[in-house]
């Protein structure tokens, strides 16, 4: 064999050994790519006992996760900074926001004592409520459903139709006119927890005014019937309006509701939240808050109140706790 030929043979041994050695080198980096980064937070495979890497790309279970949550290598350029890994949960914390520099800016301010007492007291009685205004709707676009495809329905389910009609100020007969029954569907749905608690802690100061301890009203509600309100110590002499009694705290939520759901004032809240709706998105008490002019004399400034303290308190991630629409 030829010094030539000798020599190419060497030069061909060497460039696979370099090109093996420039590919295990660039491998760590990638992998450290992959490792860094930042992806939505979404769950670990059901029944996995190992401990959830949300950064390890080989750990996931593909049939649990859409195929738009594998980025290719390519799209990834090695991280700038380090990423140090995230709290021991099967969930992986929400990404901070932009113009965010640590953790502590996105956890919601610290509620302690009287506050959070208030907050936890109340929370269970809107559950509750909303809990049944969904199964509501579900029983109410069942029977229109029905009715839209020309059944007929038992007399009870009529009389039911009727009476909701009646309790939800509905115009038209449900029972032959289907923009009544939307009408319906549009009036029974949720308040969201957001905007229950901020005007809740708005009108009766956290729990602790006079008609929040005397009469469970912890929405400012007015009454002008003598056997059910209590009189405010500074009403003026020209005034006759009280303010509505409950026996608990719950019914006073379950009227809350009521009252934003049904009154004529409440229509664009209303409106706004069929929007979202009609969106597939779960009512959102910030954007409903705009529909509460009517709710007090201070008009917009009594709004921009209402969505500060929604804000302030970060309640609006109790609005997306698995609600459906």
């Amino acid at each position: 064999m030829s010094c030539s030929a000798l020599y190419r043979k060497f030069e061909f041994f060497v460039r696979v050994a370099a090109a093996i050695l420039l590919t295990w080198l660039l491998s760590g980096t990638q992998s450290i790519a992959w490792q860094n980064a930042v992806y939505h937070p979404y769950y670990s495979p059901p029944g996995s006992k190992t401990q959830f890497r949300p950064y390890a790309q080989p750990d996931y279970y593909r049939p649990y996760y859409p195929g738009y949550y594998y980025p290719r290598q390519a799209s990834y350029a090695p991280p700038t900074s380090s990423l140090k890994p995230g709290p021991k949960s099967s969930v992986l914390q929400k990404p901070y926001a932009e113009g965010t520099d640590s953790r502590a800016a996105q956890q919601p301010k610290a509620i302690t004592g009287k506050k959070q007492a208030f907050i936890d007291a109340l929370l269970p009685h809107i559950k509750k409520e909303n809990s049944r205004l969904r199964q509501l709707r579900v029983r109410i676009r069942e029977v229109n459903r029905a009715l839209d495809d020309g059944y007929a329905i038992s007399k009870k389910a009529e009389r039911w139709l009727q009476q909701l009609k009646k309790q939800y100020r509905v115009q038209g007969d449900p029972l032959t006119s289907k923009a009544a029954r939307e009408e319906l569907l549009k009036k029974i749905d949720i308040i969201p927890p957001s905007l229950t608690l901020a005007q809740a802690a708005n009108e009766s100061a956290w729990g602790r005014s006079r008609f929040a301890s005397e009469a469970n009203n912890l929405f400012g509600i007015w009454t002008y019937d003598e056997s059910q309100g209590l009189k405010p110590r500074n009403r003026e002499a020209e005034k006759s309006h009280l303010v509505r009694k409950f026996k608990t705290q719950g019914e006073s939520v379950k009227f809350y509701m009521h009252m934003l759901n049904s009154h004529p004032a409440y229509k664009k809240l209303r409106t706004i939240r069929h929007a979202a709706r009609l969106n597939r998105q779960i009512p959102d008490g910030l954007a409903m808050a705009n529909g509460l002019e009517k709710y007090s004399a201070k008009g917009k400034d009594y709004i921009q109140l209402i969505q500060e303290l929604i804000r302030q308190n970060q309640w609006a991630r109790l609005d997306t706790g698995g609600q459906s629409t």
